[in-house]
C-alpha cells in the first residue's frame, strides 16, 4: 500500500484530463453521449482517426485509479466527456508531430515507464500488474506517455529557436528577487481558471464547487491542478516552486501572508483568472530549506522471506554504497537502483520521513511494503546552504514560461482548425 500510494502521486504527472464542464458541453450533449456509448463504438472521429468508446472508458479508470478520486457513477458520467477531449487533444498532438516526421519509439516510452517506477518505488513490471489489477491495460498508459513525449518534442523543434529572452528581461526579474531576498519565501502550489471558458457565472461557481469539494475530501492538490488548471504550473501539479510575495498579484500577496503551513486559501479573482492557492512550506528571508538538501539513494526491493534475510545481510556487511550494490544484486529477483542526488522535496513525503535525518553511508531499516522487502542507504549527502539567486535558473524559469504559453497557443489553433465528428 505504501508504494502504491506513492505511484498515485507520481503516475498523475502523466494523466491532464479536465473533470469540470467547459464551455462547449451541454448537459444535453453530456447526456445523450452517455446514451450512444451503449449502441455505438466509436466515442469520436479526429481527421479520420477513431477514438474508441473502449479507449474513454479505459482512460477514465486509470485517471480514477491514480487520482484517488471515489468511483461513483456520478463522477463516472461526467468524468467521459472530459477524457474524450482529452483524448481528442492526444490525437491531434500526435497527428501534429507526424508531419513533422516525430515518432516515439517504444525504447523512450519503457524508459518513461521505467522513470515512473523508480520514483514511485516500484518496478517497472509491478506498474503493469497495478493497472492489471485494476483493469486498466498497459496501452493505456503507454500511449499517453506517447502524445506526451511527441508533443514536447514538436513544441520544442518548432518554438524553441524562436523564443528570445533578453537580458533586460533576466536583470529585471533578478532585481525583484534581490529587492526580496530578505523577505520570507512561500513554497506554493496554484490552481488557475481561466472565467472566458465557461457559459455563465453559475458554471465557474458550479466548478469552484466542485473543486473545492474534491479538495476539502482530500483528493491530492497536484492532480487536481494537472487536470483543470490553465497555469503552466499544471503540468508539474500545480508547484510554483518558492516565490516572494511580490512576485504575486497583489491579491494574492494578501492571501499567501494569511495562510498556514498546509492550508488551501479560498478561491481569489485576479486579471489572470480565478486562483486557488496552497501554502505547502514558508522559509524566513534568506534562510535554508530541508527540502532542498540533496540525498543520492541506493534502493533495494526484495521479495520473499528468503531474499529478506539476504537483504539483511547487505545491511549489516555495508560498508559503502558501491559494494551493497554488488551484493544485492546477488539476490535473486532483486531489484537494485541509485537515484543519483536528487533534493528531498522531490521524494515521496513516506520517503521523506525515512532518510531526511541520515547522514551519508547511514541505512533505513529493512522496510516491509506489503509484498516486498526494501531497504534504503544515503550514498551521499549535500546540504542546502540558503537562498541561492541564479540567473540561469531565472532565465530557465522565462523560457519554460514561454514555450509553455506557446504550446497552448498552438494546440488552441488545433482545436479550430481540426475536423472532429462526436458520436
Amino acid at each position: 500500500m505504501f508504494r502504491h500510494n506513492m505511484f498515485r502521486r507520481i503516475i498523475t504527472t502523466v494523466v491532464s484530463i479536465v473533470i469540470v464542464s467547459s464551455l462547449s458541453v451541454t448537459l444535453t450533449e453530456h447526456s445523450a453521449n452517455a446514451a450512444l456509448r451503449d449502441v455505438e463504438g466509436i466515442a469520436a472521429i479526429v481527421n479520420d482517426e477513431v477514438i474508441s468508446l473502449y479507449d474513454v472508458d479505459q482512460r477514465v479508470n486509470l485517471f480514477l485509479t491514480t487520482s484517488g478520486i471515489p468511483n461513483t457513477p456520478e463522477t463516472v458520467d461526467r468524468l467521459r466527456t472530459q477524457v474524450l477531449r482529452a483524448l481528442v487533444d492526444e490525437k491531434l498532438q500526435l497527428q501534429e508531430a507526424k508531419t513533422v516526421e516525430i515518432a516515439i519509439e517504444n525504447d523512450e516510452i519503457d524508459q518513461s515507464m521505467s522513470r515512473l517506477a523508480q520514483q514511485s518505488n516500484m518496478t517497472r513490471d509491478e506498474i503493469v500488474k497495478f493497472l492489471d489489477e485494476k483493469g486498466i491495460i498497459e496501452d493505456t498508459l503507454r500511449s499517453q506517455i506517447e502524445a506526451e513525449l511527441a508533443w514536447s518534442q514538436y513544441v520544442r523543434r518548432r518554438y524553441g529557436g524562436r523564443i528570445s529572452i533578453s537580458d533586460a528581461d533576466i536583470e529585471e526579474q533578478y532585481a525583484r528577487a534581490l529587492e526580496a531576498l530578505d523577505q520570507p519565501r512561500y513554497l506554493l502550489s496554484e490552481i488557475l481558471i481561466n472565467p472566458n471558458g465557461f457559459q455563465d457565472n453559475a458554471s465557474i461557481e458550479q466548478t469552484i464547487q466542485e473543486i473545492v469539494k474534491q479538495l476539502q475530501a482530500g483528493v491530492d492538490f497536484g492532480a487536481i491542478a494537472r487536470q483543470i488548471s490553465s497555469s503552466p504550473s499544471a503540468a508539474r501539479g500545480g508547484d510554483m516552486g518558492w516565490v516572494y510575495a511580490n512576485q504575486l498579484d497583489p491579491k494574492l500577496q494578501q492571501v499567501i501572508t494569511s495562510l498556514a503551513i498546509g492550508q488551501i486559501s479560498n478561491p481569489v479573482s485576479t486579471p489572470a483568472g480565478i486562483s486557488i492557492i496552497a501554502l505547502r512550506n514558508k522559509q524566513e528571508g534568506g534562510g535554508k530549506s530541508p527540502l532542498r538538501n540533496q540525498f543520492d539513494l541506493l534502493q533495494i526491493i526484495v521479495n520473499g522471506d528468503a531474499q529478506k534475510t539476504e537483504l539483511a545481510s547487505v545491511r549489516a556487511e555495508f560498508k559503502h554504497c558501491t559494494q551493497a550494490e554488488e551484493n544485492a544484486k546477488k539476490i535473486s529477483g532483486a531489484n537494485v537502483t541509485r537515484t543519483g542526488l536528487q533534493p528531498l522535496g522531490a521524494f515521496d513525503t513516506g520517503l521523506q520521513r525515512l532518510v531526511e535525518s541520515l547522514d551519508a553511508g547511514q541505512l533505513t531499516d529493512v522496510i516491509n511494503s506489503g509484498d516486498n522487502f526494501v531497504l534504503f542507504a544515503v550514498c551521499d549527502r549535500k546540504d542546502d546552504q540558503g537562498v541561492n539567486i541564479s540567473k540561469d535558473t531565472i532565465y530557465d524559469n522565462l523560457y519554460s514560461q514561454r514555450l509553455s504559453m506557446l504550446s497552448r497557443r498552438h494546440l488552441r489553433n488545433l482545436r479550430r482548425d481540426s475536423v472532429v465528428e462526436y458520436r
